[in-house]
């Protein structure tokens, strides 16, 4: 009985950690809403969280970064055609963050963003066309040593 409960606590706290990041913060969503970013913009999108990049320095890994990218598809593609191919893209984005040195080479829990869209673009027009990308952003960023970006 007592194990009974604990599973259901877990399982209640998981589900209200889930429904707490998908809501986002009141601040993100009024940020989103003055510069224009709708419903009708992120209908045409395809998000790929928590791509794991690793840190490295001097040839031994230090830190995992989590990123989590939107990949706006572009309106004069069919989206329904492009977002068959979302497993080609995740398989693009994660080599992509493996290949690559995206880390702020001053920080160790920062990403170089300028870099990331960079590279992230190029394995997103790679995986699906570069008539079907319109733009890529980061979401999120996270250090798997606790410090959020």
């Amino acid at each position: 009985m007592f194990a009974r409960a604990i599973a259901a606590a877990m399982i209640a706290s998981t589900l209200l950690a889930g429904l707490a990041s998908a809501a986002g913060s009141p601040a993100k969503d009024k940020a989103k809403a003055e510069e224009g970013e709708g419903e009708q913009l992120s209908s045409r999108s395809m998000d790929a969280p928590y791509l794991a990049v690793p840190v490295v320095r001097d040839g031994v890994l230090i830190n995992y970064l989590f990123v989590s990218i939107r990949v706006e598809i572009s309106p004069s593609v069919d989206l329904w055609q492009t977002r068959e191919k979302a497993h080609f893209l995740r398989d693009a984005l994660v080599r992509a963050s493996h290949a690559n040195n995206l880390a702020d080479p001053e920080n160790n829990n920062a990403l170089d963003e300028a870099r990331a869209i960079q590279v992230y673009r190029a394995a997103a027009v790679q995986a699906l066309g570069a008539q079907a990308v319109a733009g890529v952003s980061i979401v999120q960023t996270y250090s798997s040593q606790g410090s959020g970006i």
